[in-house]
């Protein structure tokens, strides 16, 4: 695929904001303060890591840009905290859902529609970048990375979730490639571990079944060697375990305590712009 019909692809899938499958499972159906209010308690309780993770308590009075803006949870808890809120989505539905709730909430700043490939900001435009789960899906990693240096101010701070190339799902559903990939890694400088479709279902899929159009991962010693090419202070960490059958029995907070910080889906960097 072209980066053209990738970025096509993704505007049309993720029109669908991320979460809207969880939404329905808690029976949310509109978009006013109470079935919100629902749906973020839920969220920020799955994953109780995201406030250790991006310091709400630290981004008062700060220039802030989320980029993959999702259901708006993170959004409006960011412009609730006092930032100066921006945000930033390839696709229009997650852009109209985040101003929708910045208005209803009464809350300070917006989000506006477009690629972090290209960010539509000029240099040193932020003090602080969130993006969750995003850059794995742009098509091209690495730009996006640039980019978000390129806005971050001399001593601007980032935090950027991707998806782990060496945990426990890639390891089980695809071991020989997963080990290759490790070697690879190891012994050289290979470009991202990149999903096949029926993988990418793996782990996104909209309410019609259907996986998202591009995927890619890396391993944290990759995703730390990609990054310090890039940023002065550089810290990763694994997060976010599930149990499967037939240890589903398991509360999600035991596995994320242990199996998370070893073998675990996401990989959370905090960086440094020198």
């Amino acid at each position: 695929m072209t980066q053209a019909s990738i970025d096509t692809a993704n505007a049309a899938f993720w029109n669908e904001m991320c979460g809207t499958t969880s939404a329905k499972n808690l029976g949310i159906v509109g978009n006013d303060p109470h079935s919100l209010a629902k749906f973020d308690e839920w969220y920020f309780g799955f994953y109780p890591y995201l406030a250790e993770e991006i310091d709400f308590n630290a981004v008062s009075g700060k220039d802030v840009l989320e980029v993959g803006l999702g259901f708006g949870s993170v959004a409006q808890r960011l412009a609730a905290s006092g930032a100066r809120y921006t945000g930033l989505d390839i696709a229009a539905g997650p852009v109209a859902g985040v101003n929708h709730r910045l208005m209803q909430a009464g809350l300070p700043g917006g989000a506006v529609q477009g690629s972090i490939l290209e960010a539509p900001f000029p240099d040193s435009s932020f003090d602080v970048v969130v993006a969750i789960g995003c850059y794995h899906h742009t098509g091209n990693l690495e730009r996006a990375l640039d980019e978000t240096r390129r806005i971050l101010r001399p001593g601007g701070r980032a935090t950027i979730m991707i998806y782990n190339a060496t945990g426990y799902i890639p390891l089980i559903r695809a071991p020989y490639r997963s080990f290759k990939y490790m070697f690879d890694v190891a012994t050289g400088d290979p470009g991202p571990y990149s999903l096949s479709t029926e993988r990418r279902g793996d782990f996104d899929r909209n309410l019609k079944g259907d996986a998202a159009p591009e995927t890619v991962m890396l391993s944290k010693s990759h995703f730390k060697r990609v990054l310090s090419r890039r940023f002065a202070e550089v810290s990763v960490r694994r997060r976010n375990a599930v149990a499967h059958r037939p240890f589903d029995f398991i509360p999600r907070s035991v596995v994320c305590a242990t199996v998370g910080p070893i073998l675990g889906l996401d990989l959370y960097a905090r960086v440094v712009r020198g």
